[in-house]
């Protein structure tokens, strides 16, 4: 793992400001740590989670199999979202926000892994966007971890993610999945302002 920003003060501090308006991004590696733990926990743990029929070059980069990435995501603390780069639309993984699904149509909301005594992720185990960031006392922190280098870092991915998403965003919204999910998001605020 590469070394970051290691801000556990200046955050405690400020409660957290960056992490209340969004959960931090996950750089491939992360998503492929996270998803190679997930799958050996699993119960038929004999699955492969790389995707052995693809040419040579795929797999030496690590791409999981589609249906597997798309059952970590749907178990995991974190949903698929994307922004408009130089090259257009891009696709990444990121944090989930609270109360929300694994398509990440929120512009922002709440890290899931934000509690009030801070993140309940240790440093090791952070997503680069969140070792990447740069705490400051004056609390214009700072994101080293940057649109430009997500969408380097991603774009070996983008046929996948956009694959699950476009199976999946127009599904939930159909459903009225994202609609629930913002009530309760809503609802969930109003409960926190009155503790």
């Amino acid at each position: 793992m590469d070394n970051g920003y290691e801000s556990a003060e200046v955050c405690r501090t400020c409660g957290g400001a960056c992490c209340k308006a969004n959960g931090c991004c996950l750089a491939p590696e992360d998503m492929l740590r996270e998803l190679a733990e997930w799958q050996a926990g699993q119960e038929n743990g004999g699955e492969e989670w790389i995707d052995r029929d693809a040419g040579a070059e795929k797999r030496q980069s690590g791409h999981p199999q589609r249906e597997l990435l798309e059952r970590w995501l749907q178990a995991s603390q974190c949903a698929i979202d994307s922004f408009v780069g130089q090259a257009g639309p891009c696709y990444y993984i990121r944090m989930r926000h609270k109360c929300f699904t694994f398509i990440g149509v929120d512009a922002m909301g709440e890290c899931i892994a934000l509690t009030d005594q801070g993140c309940s992720l240790s440093y090791e185990r952070r997503p680069r966007g969140g070792r990447y960031l740069e705490g400051r006392q004056d609390r214009r922190c700072l994101q080293h971890y940057t649109r430009e280098q997500m969408e380097t870092d991603w774009r070996p991915y983008q046929q996948l993610l956009t694959e699950i998403w476009d199976q999946w965003h127009d599904r939930l919204e159909r459903e009225g999945v994202f609609d629930r999910c913002e009530e309760e998001y809503m609802r969930w605020q109003r409960e926190r302002r009155q503790v």
